[in-house]
């Protein structure tokens, strides 16, 4: 008699999922405090439809890995904190 064991490549997957952390959602003023801007230039980048952002109802939230991947890509340097109205520009 002979016993046939399989593998079930679903649940070590899931298995191996559960056991690492989750990443927790930052608000507004957490992710703002993250990356060590105001909350206003936050809310210049969702504007602008510029920061990874997913909204949960009437709020926006965020994943630190999405955003850090961002900066890191050059998205919080391609677009400026600052209206062109309060730089001295006119359009």
């Amino acid at each position: 008699m002979s016993v046939v064991v399989t593998h079930n490549f679903f649940m070590t997957n899931l298995l191996e999922q559960s056991t690492q952390p989750i990443e927790p959602w930052f608000s507004v003023e957490e992710i703002a405090k993250h990356l060590g801007v105001s909350k206003e230039t936050i809310y210049r980048w969702l504007e602008r439809k510029t920061i990874p952002a997913h909204r949960m109802g009437k709020l926006w939230k965020f994943k630190p890995s999405e955003v850090d991947a961002w900066v890191l890509n050059g998205g919080a340097s391609a677009t400026s904190s600052t209206p062109p109205s309060d730089r001295g520009l006119r359009g």
